[in-house]
């Protein structure tokens, strides 16, 4: 069905989107004083460390 290229650009792409996402999480929390922004900050900070955990996965 799918070959290997469209595969690996998809999850390429996917990647990419959340990184963008949990670092403008990062941003927009650390702007806001209180528990919503530590929160937003938690947030972005948890979809980094598992996209650099996938991606070091491979690597184990």
């Amino acid at each position: 069905m799918m070959n290997d290229f469209l595969k690996n650009y998809l999850r390429i792409l996917l990647m990419l989107i959340v990184f963008i996402v949990g670092v403008g999480l990062v941003i927009v929390g650390q702007r806001d004083i209180g528990a919503p922004g530590l929160g937003l900050m938690l947030l972005g900070l948890t979809m980094l460390i598992t996209l650099l955990w996938l991606y070091n996965r491979k690597y184990k």
